[in-house]
């Protein structure tokens, strides 16, 4: 059985199974009170709060970054309120033990699970307190429950109503029911048919509040100096010129980096350039991208790797052998706001104003760092510009709160987009065998070998001391991270998770030992790993003769999610008629519980690809909110096809060579196509969209060229010859 990257985290078995560790950072410790506790409000639960003056505030306990969820889980709640969502009043919630992901075990947002897990759990919680608000009416009023309805922060009866503040008083001294009836979906009046989104007002006119927004009474302004090569420190540095300079207050080492300090971020900046240093390698000197691929492919060619999964019997595996090699660079998260937080680190407390995607381990890492216990760290989440999982690390937390506690300051600590691009924790560069056996134009096997570096195990690497609780000893943390790089299913996830049938089916996984800092990229193992298998897919259709839609109908069940979103896509964008001068290209893909289909319609002139459109079904389970789920969907394809056609990671002897967006471009508006979503009617609740829109673009795209052009690209991104 494969290990998920939620159950790694979860439960890790060490030791050949002698010690298993759940991982539970509250330990023994008292669960601390709910976020904002108000003595005179109804809150029965971590995530709702009706104050004394009627007000529903909601804590946001998943970070909003541009993916929906102010809007989607307010409206969970709003629901079972029987309340307009824009009624409810939403607050970043701090980290609370009860905020803890169920499959991560750590407060998170990731794994696009927000509004899937927090479905039955959040509507629960606002159940709960529409039925304390009804009981408390009915006792007041001395009626049944039965006959009270709620209205838009209203208790109605039959005489007229009460609003939520008339009955406080008495709900706060009612216990909370054990169990609570849920709307049902016939009922719904927002669930699947609201669409607006609560937080475009704010974002439009400028008033949301972002990391980079917040501000502090006497608070200075600090930019890192770091080592151009990863993991160098500074071995000396001349500030004199520095230190002349208008505003500048001190530069400082800080854990090998060298912070300047001034009154404003340009000041910081300019003074920064005008520092001479003084550099050690890091340990990955001599370190190349170009090198690290040769590596891959000579490891495919000579190793047999660790088998993750097989169905069917070897020997049905008769007939011509067919394989083909592809590769995918490393891709920067190039987020819209840089990396940023505020720190004031006081005696005996630290506070952090950021936008992070994981508090709960950003807490331990500050706490490692600083030396304050959690308990004396509070960090105020605040809107995210963008995170695609670069900000579920916290390492620019860790540097705010070092160059604060160095400096005796408050510190506002900035990322530029140098800093960004080349400090990051990269999408992996990947490579992979697909091969094929095949006989009397019948493919008898279908077998993916993959070489790749672990993202698990640098990730447990990273955050083991944020997780593992104090009393593990410290020599475990390597094998536990060693444990996660041997058996990380982000190599392989897309691979393996598939409905497609063939006699006999193999997959297997060859880790890469060096790399470059890497990390969660939007969709993560399903980005690299769509592209792969549904690139040979194709391939296989055009090796026995087939269409790419009927080959891959005629290897799907009957009762298939991706045989029904295949056969929807194939309707909508009239696959096999393109426009005059187009060419079409098909791929599916199933990531997060979500599947996906996608065709792509382009052109070519003078070796240039021309993307004119992309037609999208959706499987998601309900569309909490439609509106939502389209963006998601056309914000994936315009971010996978950036990655498609430009993006590229180059690293030379450990160092990236990019910068900023001059040379790691984005798609612009004269590039994007026209981009059409459909969702499918569903009852079962809700699964992620965030990322699944990202994984079937790359594929679909170069399955048009080569229908436009003869040629199969195998590596991103795309370049015609």
């Amino acid at each position: 059985m494969s290990l998920s990257r939620r159950n790694f985290i979860k439960s890790t078995a060490l030791l050949g199974g002698g010690l298993a560790i759940g991982f539970n950072l509250s330990g023994c410790s008292k669960a601390p009170p709910y976020p904002n506790m108000n003595a005179t409000a109804l809150q029965p639960n971590a995530y709702l709060q009706v104050t004394a003056s009627g007000e529903v505030i909601l804590q946001l306990h998943k970070v909003e970054m541009g993916q929906g969820v102010f809007t989607g889980l307010t409206t969970l709640a709003a629901e079972e309120l029987k309340m307009d969502p824009a009624l409810i009043t939403v607050q970043h919630a701090e980290f609370h033990p009860d905020f803890r992901d169920p499959e991560f075990y750590v407060m998170i947002t990731g794994g696009s699970s927000s509004l899937r897990l927090s479905y039955q759990t959040l509507r629960e919680a606002a159940a709960t307190v529409a039925a304390m608000l009804i009981a408390a009416a009915a006792q007041q009023l001395n009626v049944a429950e039965s006959s009270l309805n709620l209205h838009n922060g209203k208790i109605i009866h039959a005489q007229g109503e009460l609003g939520f503040a008339d009955v406080i008083v008495t709900a706060r001294g009612m216990s909370a029911p054990s169990v609570v009836t849920l709307t049902s979906p016939q009922d719904f009046q927002y669930i699947g048919k609201y669409d607006q989104r609560l937080d475009a007002r704010a974002k439009v006119t400028g008033s949301s509040q972002f990391g980079l927004d917040v501000q502090y009474p006497n608070a200075l302004s600090a930019v890192l100096l770091r080592s151009p090569d990863f993991g160098g420190k500074a071995k000396s540095f001349d500030a004199i010129a520095a230190l002349a300079k208008s505003g500048v207050r001190s530069v400082i080492n800080v854990d090998g980096a060298i912070a300047v300090i001034a009154d404003t971020y340009w000041q910081a900046r300019q003074a920064a350039s005008a520092i001479k240093v003084e550099w050690e390698k890091g340990p990955l000197a001599g370190v190349n991208s170009d090198a690290l691929r040769a590596e891959r492919h000579s490891l495919l060619a000579t190793e047999s790797g660790k088998n993750v999964e097989e169905i069917g019997d070897p020997s049905a595996a008769s007939g011509e052998l067919f394989d083909a090699l592809y590769d995918v660079p490393y891709l920067a998260h190039a987020t819209m706001e840089p990396m940023n937080a505020l720190a004031v680190v006081k005696s005996d407390s630290i506070e952090v104003w950021t936008g992070n995607q994981a508090p709960d381990i950003a807490l331990s890492a500050i706490a490692d760092a600083t030396g304050f216990s959690r308990e004396q760290i509070r960090i105020h989440n605040q809107m995210l510009g963008g995170g695609f999982g670069r900000r579920i690390l916290p390492d620019y937390l860790v540097e705010a709160a070092r160059v604060a506690q160095l400096s005796g300051h408050p510190i506002k600590l900035v990322w530029s987009r140098e800093d960004d691009m080349r400090g990051d924790f990269y999408r992996p560069n990947s490579s992979v065998k697909m091969s094929a056996t095949v006989e009397a134009n019948v493919v008898t096997s279908l077998q993916a070998k993959v070489a790749a570096p672990s993202i698990m195990g640098q990730f447990v690497g990273e955050v083991s001391n944020t997780l593992l609780p104090q009393w593990i000893p410290d020599g475990l943390h390597g094998k536990l991270a060693g444990l996660a790089a041997s058996s990380d299913p982000a190599a392989t996830e897309g691979l393996i998770e598939t409905d497609y049938q063939f006699p006999y089916m193999r997959t297997d996984y060859i880790m890469q030992e060096t790399s470059i800092p890497i990390g969660y990229w939007r969709s993560v193992g399903h980005s690299q790993n769509a592209f792969f298998m549904e690139s040979f897919i194709d391939e296989l259709a055009v090796k026995t003769g087939q269409d790419a839609l009927q080959f891959r109908l005629n290897h799907l069940p009957v009762d298939s999610r991706r045989r029904k979103v295949l056969q929807e896509v194939a309707d909508k964008a009239g696959w096999g008629r393109p426009a005059a001068g187009q060419f079409q290209g098909l791929a599916v893909h199933e990531s997060f519980h979500t599947m996906v289909a996608q065709i792509v319609s382009i052109s070519i002139e003078d070796k240039k690809i021309k993307v004119h459109k992309v037609v999208c079904v959706v499987d998601c389970g309900v569309a909490v909110n439609p509106d939502i789920v389209r963006g998601q969907m056309e914000g994936g394809i315009v971010f996978a096809l950036t990655a498609a056609l430009k993006g590229n990671i180059s690293v030379v002897d450990g160092a990236v060579q990019q910068s900023n967006f001059h040379n790691y471009e984005l798609l612009r508006m004269n590039e994007t196509p026209e981009i059409e979503v459909h969702i499918l009617e569903s009852a079962e609740a809700p699964t992620g969209v965030g990322e699944p829109g990202v994984p079937p673009l790359a594929p679909a795209l170069a399955n048009a060229v080569y229908a436009a052009s003869g040629q199969r690209l195998r590596q991103l991104p795309l370049k015609l010859v």
